[in-house]
This record gives structure tokens, C-alpha cells and sequence, in this order.
């Protein structure tokens, strides 16, 4: 084992060792161009993968506006359609989109008229309901008969959403004279085909009549009331005359139509006047707009 060496004698050996060592002249220049170097680099890394963070988030950020997709969720993520709504909600269904559509599922049903009596004197009848989501209803009702109602009673005018709920009311024909027709309508109420009825009773709107006395119906517009108009002269003859007009606009409250406002004022104008017009005739989906002779 060899002696341990004195502080001394180790330091001569270390200058001896180094001593031939002689750093260049520009040594403290190059390490510092070194380091400068190695600083800009990681700034370009750094602000390299900022902008690498930024890309990434405004993509993430127009994927999502635009309605396109991911493609692969994220760990532990599910994956949703997402559809990018339209500014102006969703398209309205065009006019007469729900006619015969009675139980509302989108498919389009049936009815008849079948008598319940025998005779041309029969007021008894059953409406027949044939929906694709529920089944076949029977519903009886009272009409006028075939000798009163020609050519055979009671007639299906037709099918049409008249409150806007999405589901056709039916309208059907059970009376007619003196150039006017009396319509009833059978509505769907908690699954079941029900007769609409105006102030406890079977509705009865009266339609057409004659150059001294009309009457008519609109629906749909503006929130599914039912307005019910009519003009009546009060004097006739040479130039103007004078006319009585009524509007009534009813509301739906499931099977009743419920009165909510009267309207009803004298008017002077000629038969011919859209000032009547107005008052007269079927503004109700593709109901007939009928107009007698």
C-alpha cells in the first residue's frame, strides 16, 4: 500500500497535469456565441409549439363551427353527432303537409261514412277512422238525411290541421239548403276520435248562401284560432247598400271550440265589394272554398 500524498506534492502534480492546457484566444467569445445559439434554439422550439398549440385549437374551434367531426374521440370520450344549427330554426312544413295525417306520426290515413239505418230518412251514421299508429275508430254521429242532404247524406269534405298541432281534423258535411252547407269536424283527443262541439253542442258551421246572406270560416293563422264570419243585407237597392258583418274568433281547447272575442258592425258597400268578400268562404288549408250559384 502505497503512502498517502501531502497537499503539496498533490498540487504540483496538478499544475503539472493542466499546465501544457492553454484555452484559444477567442475560447470565451465562441462560448458565448454557444450559448446564444442555444438560446434562440429553444425560443424557435418554444414559440414553435405555441403556434403548434394555437393551429391545433383553431382547428378544434372550426371543426366544431362547421359541423365536422373529430376523427376518433378523445380516451375516456364519446363520440356525438353534432349538427351546426340553422340561423333561422328549422324549415316550416309547407302548406297542407299534415292533410289526412289525423294521428300525427307523418303517414296519411282514412275515413268513411257508413249509415247506421236503414232509408233515405236515416239520420244515424258512423265516421271510420283507419290511422296507421292507432287502429280503426268508430264514432257514431247524427247528420241530416239522404232526402234532406242529396245525393246521399252526410258527405267527407276533408282532412286538414285547422288548429296547427300537427295532427288533420276531419270536416264532413251533415246538412245542407237554401244554397249553404253545414259543416261538423271530428277531432283526435287523448288518442280517441272525438266530435267538436261549440258551446255544449255539435259544431255546425254554416258555409255559403246567397248574395243577401253568407257566411264562411278561416283557420291555422295566427296561433290556430277558428274565426267564424258571415254579412247579412239589412237594405237593398240602387248603388250602395247596407250590410250587416259579424266575425267570431274561437279558440281550441281539446274537443270545444271556445269563444274569445265577438266582433259585429254595419257596413255600406256593393254586393260585388271586397269589403263582403271577406266575409264569405273556406280560408282553411285545402278545404273547399265553396261558393254556391
Amino acid at each position: 500500500m502505497s503512502a498517502p500524498l501531502d497537499a503539496d506534492r498533490l498540487a504540483r502534480l496538478l499544475e503539472d497535469a493542466v499546465g501544457s492546457i492553454r484555452p484559444r484566444a477567442d475560447a470565451l467569445d465562441s462560448i458565448r456565441r454557444g450559448a446564444r445559439r442555444r438560446r434562440a434554439t429553444h425560443r424557435t422550439v418554444a414559440v414553435a409549439a405555441v403556434f403548434a398549440i394555437f393551429v391545433g385549437g383553431a382547428i378544434a374551434y372550426a371543426a366544431v363551427r362547421g359541423g365536422t367531426q373529430p376523427t376518433g374521440p378523445a380516451s375516456g370520450a364519446t363520440a356525438r353527432h353534432s349538427r351546426s344549427a340553422s340561423p333561422t330554426g328549422p324549415a316550416a312544413k309547407p302548406a297542407g303537409a299534415h292533410d289526412w295525417d289525423i294521428d300525427g306520426d307523418g303517414r296519411p290515413d282514412s275515413a268513411r261514412i257508413v249509415p247506421l239505418g236503414k232509408g233515405d230518412r236515416n239520420t244515424r251514421f258512423q265516421l271510420v277512422v283507419k290511422m296507421s299508429s292507432l287502429g280503426t275508430q268508430r264514432i257514431p254521429f247524427t247528420a241530416a238525411s239522404a232526402i234532406k242532404s242529396p245525393p246521399n247524406g252526410p258527405q267527407i269534405v276533408g282532412s286538414v290541421d285547422a288548429d296547427s298541432d300537427g295532427r288533420a281534423e276531419i270536416f264532413i258535411m251533415i246538412d245542407s239548403g237554401a244554397a249553404t252547407q253545414f259543416w261538423t269536424i271530428f277531432k283526435l283527443v287523448n288518442h280517441r276520435i272525438t266530435q267538436v262541439t261549440i258551446a255544449g253542442q255539435p259544431a255546425s258551421l254554416s258555409v255559403g248562401g246567397s248574395v243577401m246572406d253568407n257566411s264562411g270560416f278561416s283557420c291555422g293563422r295566427p296561433r290556430g284560432d277558428l274565426v267564424i264570419y258571415g254579412y247579412g243585407a239589412l237594405s237593398f237597392g240602387a248603388g250602395s247598400q247596407k250590410w250587416s258583418v259579424e266575425r267570431d274568433t274561437y279558440r281550441w281547447a281539446g274537443a270545444r271550440l271556445v269563444l274569445v272575442s265577438k266582433h259585429s258592425s254595419t257596413i255600406r258597400a256593393s254586393p260585388r265589394s271586397p269589403q263582403l268578400a271577406k266575409y264569405a268562404g273556406v280560408r282553411c288549408g285545402s278545404l273547399p272554398q265553396y261558393t254556391p250559384s
